[in-house]
C-alpha cells in the first residue's frame, strides 16, 4: 500500500484521518450487524435416543464400525424421508438431520435428531432409532441383539448460536478489519499525494512544500501567520530569483488559491516591492495590507534569498501568463494535499505546460481562525494592525 511519497504506515495514518467516516461506518456496521445476526441464527435443537446391545456375539471393538456401516447404508435416511417429507436431499439426511454417536468400547449407540424445533428433533431421532434397531438385528446370530433403551424427548428450546456480548466483540473486530481493508483499498486506487516526495514521484515536478490554509467565511481573509508552512515556501520562491510568480490551480479551487495568493503576497511585501495582479476583491485585501504595513521592508534577515527587488505575483489560470522564459516566471500549481496521482498529473499537464519554471505547492485545510473583515466593511474602516511573520532564520 505504498503511495507516492509515503511509507505504508504513514500513508495508512493519513488515510484513516482522511477517510475516517468510511472506517467508522465499517466498525459500527460490524458491531451492530454481528449481534443482530447472532440473535437470528439459532442453534438447532438436539434430541437423543439410546440403543443398547442386550447380547453381543461380535467383538466389542468391532461394534462401533458395524453400527456406523448399518446407519449409513440408506435405510435410516429413507425412513426419515418417508416420515417427514423431502425436507432435505436424501443424501444429506445423514448427518444433517440425524446422526449416530458410537463410542469405542461401549455397548450403547446414541441416535441424535437435529432440528430448530425441539419436538421435531425428538421425532426425527425416534424414527431413525426404530429403523436402526431393525437394521442392526436383521443379520440375527453372529452379531447380537439390540433394543431401544430410551426414546428421545424434546429438549429445552435452544438459545442463540452466539452470545450477544461475544458477538459485539467479534463484530467490532470484524468491522475494524473491514475498515482497514476499505481504507487500504481507497489508498491503493487513488494513490494520494501527501508530501513533496509524492509530488516528485507522481509528476517529476519539484514541490515547494505544504501550507495549511485556514478556514474562513466567504469575503474574509486570514492573517499570514495563520498559514503554517508559508514562510519556508516564501524562502524557496525567493531563491528562484524570478521577477514573476504565477499561482494556478484546478477548476473549482480558485477560492483556496486566492487565500494563499493573498497570504503569500502579504509575506513577500515585507521584503520586496510587490505588484499583485488578480481578482478585484483580492487586490483590495493586498492593497489594504500594504498600506497598513507602512514600514521599511528591507529590515528582515533574508540570508540566501537575494533576488529582484521587485516581484509580481499573479493569481490566474490564464495560459498566457505561463508562457514565459523560465528565468522570468515561476509557475506554481496549488493542489490539495491528498489529490490522486492521476489528477495531479493531469493538472500539471494542463497548467504547467508552458515554458515557465514549474513548481507544485500542496495545501491542506486547517482549523477555523478569527478572520479579518472584508475591505469596505465597518470593521475594516476601524484602525487595526496587520501582524506579519518574520522571514528570518
Amino acid at each position: 500500500m505504498n503511495g507516492p511519497g509515503g511509507d505504508a504506515i504513514g500513508m495508512l495514518r493519513w488515510g484513516l484521518r482522511r477517510y475516517w467516516p468510511v472506517f467508522l461506518v465499517c466498525v459500527l456496521l460490524g458491531a451492530v450487524a454481528a449481534p443482530l445476526a447472532a440473535s437470528r441464527v439459532e442453534k438447532p435443537a438436539e434430541a437423543d435416543a439410546l440403543i443398547v446391545a442386550t447380547r453381543l456375539d461380535m467383538s466389542l471393538t468391532a461394534m462401533p464400525r458395524y453400527g456406523e456401516t448399518v446407519f449409513d447404508n440408506g435405510q435410516v435416511a429413507q425412513a426419515v424421508a418417508a416420515g417427514f417429507g423431502d425436507v432435505v436431499p436424501l443424501r444429506n439426511i445423514v448427518p444433517d438431520r440425524v446422526s449416530l454417536v458410537a463410542d469405542q468400547d461401549s455397548i450403547v449407540f446414541r441416535v441424535i435428531g437435529h432440528d430448530p424445533d425441539p419436538q421435531t428433533a425428538a421425532d426425527l431421532a425416534n424414527t431413525a432409532a426404530t429403523t436402526f434397531v431393525d437394521a442392526l438385528n436383521a443379520p440375527g446370530a453372529g452379531v447380537g441383539l439390540f433394543q431401544l433403551l430410551s426414546q428421545a424427548q424434546p429438549p429445552p428450546p435452544p438459545g442463540p448460536a452466539l452470545n450477544e456480548k461475544l458477538a459485539v466483540v467479534v463484530g467490532g473486530a470484524t468491522g475494524l478489519v473491514l475498515g482497514l481493508t476499505a481504507v487500504s483499498l481507497l489508498l491503493a486506487v487513488r494513490r494520494p499525494v501527501i508530501d513533496a516526495a509524492g509530488v516528485d514521484d507522481a509528476t517529476g515536478v519539484p514541490a515547494l512544500g505544504t501550507v495549511t490554509v485556514p478556514r474562513t467565511r466567504r469575503g474574509r481573509s486570514a492573517r499570514p501567520d495563520q498559514f503554517p508552512g508559508l514562510i519556508p515556501v516564501c524562502r524557496r520562491l525567493l531563491r528562484l530569483k524570478t521577477p514573476t510568480i504565477v499561482l494556478v490551480s484546478r477548476a473549482g479551487e480558485e477560492r483556496m488559491r486566492g487565500k494563499l495568493s493573498v497570504a503569500l503576497t502579504s509575506v513577500l511585501m515585507r521584503v520586496r516591492d510587490i505588484r499583485f495582479i488578480g481578482p478585484a476583491d483580492l487586490h483590495e485585501v493586498v492593497s489594504e495590507r500594504k498600506a497598513a504595513l507602512g514600514a521599511d521592508p528591507g529590515r528582515l534577515d533574508l540570508s540566501g534569498t537575494d533576488g529582484p527587488t521587485g516581484l509580481t505575483v499573479i493569481d490566474s489560470n490564464d495560459p498566457l501568463d505561463l508562457v514565459q522564459p523560465p528565468e522570468l516566471t515561476a509557475a506554481v500549481l496549488v493542489a490539495r494535499e491528498g489529490i490522486s496521482s492521476a489528477a495531479l498529473r493531469a493538472a500539471v499537464l494542463e497548467h504547467l505546460g508552458g515554458s515557465a519554471e514549474a513548481r507544485v505547492l500542496l495545501v491542506k485545510r486547517g482549523r477555523r481562525y478569527r478572520s479579518e473583515p472584508a475591505p469596505g466593511s465597518k470593521r475594516a474602516d476601524a484602525p487595526h494592525v496587520v501582524e506579519e511573520p518574520a522571514l528570518g532564520r
